[in-house]
């Protein structure tokens, strides 16, 4: 029923608008083109075609995208194209194509079906890197005809594609989750924000639970969603749907405007801000492709990373995750370095993380294999026996913990808190230490020798939190900004203009969320909280914005105290 070139009158509105136009094109799965190519399937492991995922050896590229991303470009002049589909649909093509060039570039002659054959992480690798170099071609051809138009690719180099960036995309991006978005914003804000390039995040407009219909997000409920990525020093926009038309659907955008003059009042203290170094968390490539689920996408393997943010995150600090390049480029200037369930770091990596420790840095590790990977620089030795789970003391109880921890035997280092066989920390005591602390040169290192992160991912326990706090607390935190307050208030150190800009996100909402009920309707005031800062020199002024609420600071010996009277969804500290 389509009879008007509805593209056509986008570009002239948005034109005599002064808004640029992009556009949205699904580049790895096109089902459509399939139908009419069917030998541009890419091959599954049976030898059948797949109906949606194109290979990236046939000639879908080169005859069919390409093409059609010039055409738009030639008739209608685009500002930008958002390439959707693309590495979180891509999967292995076992095709006589794939194989042979496999072979080729590896001379590996033996075609691993299987995660259990051998040659299975070099298959995987060779497919990545075909996808890079999908993702390298046609920007290359679109900046040919029109160099400022934007291009990226959905989710490329984000928390699933951790590596260095290499294809010549404009800027990064990445839609969330329709409910419950804000947390998958939290781990990738904070990571695309560390890679140096633009960026923005999307929200979805309107969600569904359980089958029962897509229907529109409150206002406040995008205002929460879209609060991290502002607080991240990033761009926002919201994904909504026109009618089949191409009508605006006059409702939705009063809901939407609502958003827009939440995010445009918070844009002078908040976009384009950048980090104040405090806690580095590390999503490490080279673990993450050891155990995601082929090729880009998470399985269980973003889980202790994601695990050690929360936890932080809701004791009170500020926290950034750098992938490898950018950890070993930034080391330095991290108080607290993080390094979650991460086995087998290259070597140069390493050594570097031992070099900051010695130096006086601080390093938390976690995982059964740092006994065996650390075990001299934690100060521990590797106890015989089977990995023990149980229980771990936090407060004044103790709360359970899955997945196996090592025994170790203490040489240097000191207990931090014994493994557990069952609840009573004074009468259930193992044999063996959950968590040490050892002096190492200058530094300290502290271990928590099984999957505490990956635990904490699953089930968000406040003892756990509390026993990872204790953890974090006998480590040198004096460098540190640490919020004193609500864990729900998310707190991000940032700078600009030279000053500080501590961002502050209520998470709470009222009533509650559950598996039926996914829309925020209410955010209540998260109450009055405290934050300290250390700053060699007395501030000149303390004040919020772009809501103006009571403030009372002192600053003694290096360090300045701020209480906030109150905080509704998103607000700024800064400290000029």
């Amino acid at each position: 029923g389509i009879v008007n070139d509805a593209l056509k009158v986008w570009r002239e509105v948005t034109r005599d608008m002064g808004i640029p136009l992009s556009i949205h094109f699904s580049g790895v799965w096109d089902t459509r083109a399939i139908e009419l190519n069917p030998d541009w399937a890419r091959i599954r492991t049976d030898g059948t075609p797949d109906p949606n995922y194109t290979s990236r050896l046939s000639p879908y590229l080169e005859e069919l995208m390409i093409p059609q991303l010039l055409e738009v470009v030639r008739e209608y002049d685009l500002d930008g194209m958002w390439i959707d589909g693309e590495n979180w649909a891509s999967q292995p093509d076992w095709s006589d194509a794939a194989k042979a060039l496999f072979t080729e570039r590896t001379g590996i002659t033996d075609i691993p079906m299987s995660a259990e054959d051998p040659h299975w992480h070099e298959w995987l690798a060779f497919h990545r890197g075909l996808f890079v170099e999908h993702v390298t071609r046609y920007p290359e051809a679109v900046h040919a005809l029109k160099p400022e138009c934007m291009v990226t690719s959905n989710w490329m180099y984000s928390v699933r594609q951790p590596e260095d960036v290499a294809a010549p995309i404009d800027y990064l991006s990445g839609d969330f989750d329709p409910s419950f978005g804000a947390e998958r914003a939290m781990a990738e804000a904070r990571f695309i924000s560390s890679r140096g390039m633009p960026w923005d995040l999307m929200a979805w407009s309107f969600l569904q639970t359980h089958g029962n219909g897509w229907t529109m997000k409150t206002p406040v409920h995008l205002c929460q969603e879209v609060s991290t990525v502002l607080a991240q020093g990033g761009a926002v926009f919201i994904y909504n749907q026109p009618q089949r038309s191409g009508r605006l659907t006059e409702w939705h955008q009063d809901i939407l405007a609502e958003v827009a003059r939440f995010c445009r009042a918070r844009q002078p203290f908040s976009h384009k801000t950048e980090t104040l170094p405090q806690v580095a968390i590390l999503h490490s490539e080279t673990s993450y492709y050891r155990h995601n689920d082929p090729l880009f996408n998470f399985a269980t393997a973003n889980q202790p990373m994601e695990g050690a943010m929360f936890a932080l995150l809701e004791s009170g600090f500020s926290v950034d995750i750098l992938n490898e390049t950018a950890l070993l480029e930034r080391m330095g200037h991290y108080p607290l370095v993080v390094v979650p369930e991460a086995e087998f770091l290259p070597d140069n990596l390493k050594d570097a993380l031992l070099d900051y420790a010695r130096r006086g840095g601080q390093v938390l590790l976690s995982g059964t294999h740092v006994a065996w990977q650390y075990g001299e620089q934690a100060g521990v030795a590797i106890q015989e026996g089977d990995w023990q789970g149980g229980w771990i003391p936090a407060g004044n109880g103790a709360v359970t913990v899955y997945g196996g921890y090592q025994p170790t035997v203490l040489e240097t280092a000191v207990e931090l808190a014994p493994m557990l066989y069952q609840q009573e920390p004074t009468l259930n005591r193992r044999e063996f230490s959950a968590a040490t602390l050892n002096h190492y040169g200058e530094g300290r290192i502290a271990a928590i020798h099984g999957p505490i992160f990956r635990n904490y991912y699953g089930c968000r326990y406040p003892l756990m939190r509390r026993f990872i706090a204790d953890v974090v607390a006998a480590l040198d935190t004096s460098r540190l900004i640490q919020l004193h307050g609500p864990w729900h208030i998310e707190m991000a150190a940032r700078t600009k203009d030279g000053r500080h800009h501590l961002q502050f996100i209520n998470r709470g909402v009222s009533g509650y969320l559950s598996p039926h009920r996914h829309m925020v309707e209410h955010v209540p005031d998260a109450g009055p909280f405290m934050v300290t800062v250390p700053l060699a020199e007395r501030p000149k002024r303390c004040y919020t914005a772009p809501d103006a609420v009571g403030v009372e600071w002192t600053w003694k010996d290096g360090l300045l105290t701020v209480h906030i009277s109150g905080l509704h969804i998103h607000n700024v500290l800064i400290i000029e």
